[in-house]
């Protein structure tokens, strides 16, 4: 009789020892634990932590839809998305959120990683995406759209195109978190970092390599105000600091304003300092400082393009008479080297690369022929510390201040820019093509 008590009460204690506390997301081995997500944010109580154990790998298989406030979810284990691409595409095409997988609405949300190295990733396993290239039904992969709302330690690991967009959203503040889109096989096309439109966020102490923008302010948007990045470290082939495009349909003007960049180091990307609106576009872009940017092998350092074209989907030709105004931008302490003899990324696919040459352009009564069109940069040769494309008196207030960027070759850094910013008095360099000329 003892013997069967005291393997009764060692049955019991396993049996409390292994279940799922009431506030722990609980893991099935193989099955889909979106679910489980649910159910442990309704079953805890107020003001408590929901949690992902820790070396624990969740499956989520489907995506998830959370709208909630009053919430804090810690990821100290990992996610997993599917491996099998048709299911992803599947569940992206009957998705009605916008194609996010893991997305967060409400009020005064919470969302943080773990300081664990080995934990606390979400893992997209893009790689298999990138080599299929395979562009149809990607999700995106952390949509944000609260207000007041914290992104604490978060690590993505591989995504599969856009890794955390911020959409719409107010009052936030992200803080340590890595983005690896690195890839060893073919391109990640479209890893954009950070997506940002909405008022009031702060974005510090980033890690990101990727395949597109870095950070990506004010995409598309008609409000985008008072954001701040700063300390941060791009790399891989990523796209850098970028505010656009802006002004993609002509009818909803852009309106962004009040834009910090600061203290970013970028190692071997394409861009550092990028502005891009579309041609035709509408709206105005307002008081934007980069500041204190370092630059090692970068392809185009400071740039700015008044008359981009989005290559895969360019939409309908486009009536090139009005531009996006451009008023109050700052640039100041940039040093470091420019990627002189082998400028460009790996999202050169075409032979000569889309930044480099142009096929044709047709004008027909002063439109666009789109369909012959490819990203291009014309007179481009690695040796440019500024491109400055501005349209005729878009621009105006620009200062730029000690610029320090070399080639790698030793020839003289040189500029190409169209038409100086108006009622600038201290525009800080000769506009014109040729050697960059500090004024």
């Amino acid at each position: 009789m003892a013997i069967r008590l005291a393997t009764l009460s060692l049955l019991l204690f396993a049996s409390i020892a292994w279940a799922w506390p009431a506030c722990t997301v609980v893991h099935n081995d193989g099955q889909d634990d979106t679910p489980n997500v649910y159910a442990a944010v309704q079953g805890c109580p107020a003001g408590e932590v929901v949690v992902f154990a820790a070396n624990t790998t969740y499956n989520m298989f489907t995506p998830l839809n959370l709208n909630a406030s009053d919430v804090t979810l810690s990821i100290q284990g990992n996610l997993s998305l599917p491996t099998n691409i048709t299911a992803v595409q599947a569940a992206v095409n009957a998705s009605t959120n916008g194609g996010y997988w893991l997305y967060f609405g409400g009020s005064n949300v919470t969302l943080q990683g773990s300081a664990d190295p080995h934990n606390g990733w979400i893992d997209s396993h893009g790689q298999q995406w990138w080599d299929a290239n395979n562009t149809i039904g990607r999700p995106i992969l952390l949509g944000f759209n609260v207000n007041v709302g914290y992104l604490y330690n978060l690590k993505v690991y591989k995504p599969i195109a856009w890794a955390i967009e911020l959409a719409s959203a107010t009052n936030i503040y992200a803080s340590n978190t890595l983005i690896d889109a690195s890839s060893t096989g073919s391109f990640p096309f479209n890893t954009d970092g950070f997506i940002a439109t909405g008022s009031n966020i702060v974005i510090e102490d980033s890690i990101i390599l990727n395949g597109d923008d870095a950070i990506n302010i004010g995409q598309n948007s008609v409000g985008t105000h008072n954001v701040t990045v700063r300390r941060a470290y791009m790399g891989y082939s990523s796209h850098g600091c970028s505010i656009g495009s802006l002004g993609r349909v002509p009818s909803q003007p852009a309106n962004v304003s009040n834009i910090l960049f600061e203290n970013v180091f970028f190692d071997g990307t394409l861009y550092g300092a990028r502005f891009k609106s579309w041609v035709g576009g509408t709206g105005l872009a307002k008081n934007v400082t980069f500041r204190n940017f370092g630059m090692r092998n970068v392809s185009f350092p400071l740039y700015l393009s008044q008359t981009y074209i989005d290559q895969n989907n360019p939409g309908p030709p486009r009536v090139n008479n009005a531009s996006v105004i451009m008023e109050d931008f700052t640039y100041e302490n940039f040093y470091g080297d420019i990627n002189t003899y082998s400028p460009g990324d790996g999202s050169c696919i075409s032979d000569p690369c889309w930044w480099a040459t142009i096929s044709f352009v047709g004008l027909t009564a002063g439109v666009i022929d789109l369909a012959f069109v490819r990203y291009y940069e014309p007179d481009a040769d690695g040796t440019q510390a500024v491109i400055m494309r501005c349209n005729e008196n878009a621009c105006s207030n620009f200062t730029l201040t000690n610029i320090n960027l070399h080639t790698q070759s030793g020839v003289p850094a040189t500029t190409l820019c169209n038409y100086p910013p108006v009622n600038s008095t201290n525009l800080g360099f000769l506009c014109a093509n040729g050697t960059f000329t500090p004024t």
